[in-house]
C-alpha cells in the first residue's frame, strides 16, 4: 500500500509540481501516451474523423522520443520522476491500445500478456524499493508495436480502403505481422528486466547487510565505551571513601610504628641480659 502511495506522490509530483518548473514539459509529453491511449480505441469506434485520429496517433508515436529529447534539452536534466512517468507512460499506452484492438485482432493478446509481464516485473521491483526504467530495447521494441497498432486501427477506421492497392486486408496482414515479429523482442526485453530487477534487488540486500553491520558496530562501540566509562566511575572515589581509605593508611602507619616498637623492645632486653 505504501508503494502505490509514494509512486502516486513521483506522480503527482512530476505532473504538476516537480523541482525543475521546466520538467512539466517532458513530464506531459509522457503521460499525453496514458491520455492516447484512452483516446484512440474511442476515436477509431466513434468514426473520429481520420486527419484528427491520424494526427493524434502521429502525435503520441513521436511523443516518446520528444519528451527524452525535452529532459535534456528545455529541462536539462533528467529525474526520478520523469523516468517513471516515462516507463510507465510507454506500458499504459501500450496495454490500452492492445485491449482495444484485441476483439478485431487477437493476435495481439499475446503481446498484450508480455507486456503485463513487463509492467508487473516493473511493478515488483518498485515494490522492493527500486527504479525501473526504459531500456535501449525496450524503446527499440515500443516502434514495431506502435506501427502494427497504428495500422490495425487505421484499417478499422477506414472503410473499404482502396488506395494504390492497399486494402483494409492489406494494412490487416501487414500489422500481424509486426504483431508477430515484435513477440522475440519483448521476450527478450523481459530477460533484461528480470536481470535489472536480480541486479537492483541484490544491492539493496547487499546495502542493506551493509546498514545494519554498521548499525551492530555502532552499538557494540557504544556498549563497550558504556562499560569502559562504568569502570571508570568505579575506580573514582567519593568524600567518604577518601576519607576511609586515610583511616585505613593512617591505621596501617600505627600498626607499623607498634610493630617496630615491640621489635625493638625485644632487642634491647636480650643486650641486657648479656
Amino acid at each position: 500500500m505504501s508503494t502505490i502511495k509514494n509512486t502516486t506522490q513521483k506522480f503527482a509530483k512530476g505532473l504538476f509540481n516537480p523541482d525543475n518548473k521546466l520538467s512539466l514539459i517532458p513530464n506531459w509529453l509522457s503521460f499525453s501516451r496514458v491520455i492516447g491511449g484512452l483516446a484512440i480505441p474511442i476515436m477509431t469506434y466513434t468514426g473520429t474523423p481520420l486527419p484528427v485520429l491520424f494526427g493524434t496517433i502521429s502525435f503520441l508515436a513521436i511523443s516518446d522520443f520528444l519528451d527524452g529529447k525535452a529532459a535534456r534539452i528545455i529541462a536539462k536534466e533528467e529525474t526520478e520522476e520523469g523516468a517513471m512517468l516515462d516507463a510507465v507512460s510507454d506500458k499504459i499506452f501500450s496495454l490500452l491500445l492492445i485491449i482495444g484492438i484485441i476483439p478485431m485482432l487477437p493476435v495481439f493478446a499475446i503481446n498484450g500478456i508480455l507486456e503485463s509481464a513487463i509492467a508487473l516485473i516493473n511493478a515488483k521491483l518498485l515494490s522492493k524499493g527500486g527504479h525501473p526504467k526504459s531500456n535501449l530495447l525496450g524503446k527499440a521494441k515500443i516502434w514495431p508495436l506502435s506501427i502494427a497498432l497504428i495500422l490495425g486501427y487505421l484499417a478499422l477506421a477506414i472503410q473499404n480502403l482502396n488506395i494504390a492497392g492497399i486494402t483494409n486486408e492489406t494494412l490487416l496482414a501487414i500489422s500481424t505481422a509486426l504483431s508477430i515479429g515484435t513477440i522475440p523482442l519483448q521476450s527478450i526485453n523481459i530477460k533484461q528486466y528480470l536481470d535489472e530487477y536480480k541486479k537492483q534487488t541484490k544491492n539493496k540486500e547487499e546495502e542493506n547487510i551493509e546498514k545494519e553491520t554498521s548499525k551492530q558496530n555502532t552499538s557494540k562501540k557504544n556498549k563497550a565505551l558504556t562499560n569502559k566509562k562504568t569502570k571508570t566511575s568505579k575506580l573514582k572515589l567519593s568524600k567518604e571513601n577518601h576519607m576511609a581509605m586515610i583511616y585505613e593508611l593512617n591505621q596501617d602507619e600505627k600498626d607499623k610504628q607498634i610493630e617496630e616498637t615491640k621489635e625493638t623492645g625485644k632487642q634491647y632486653t636480650k643486650r641486657n641480659k648479656h
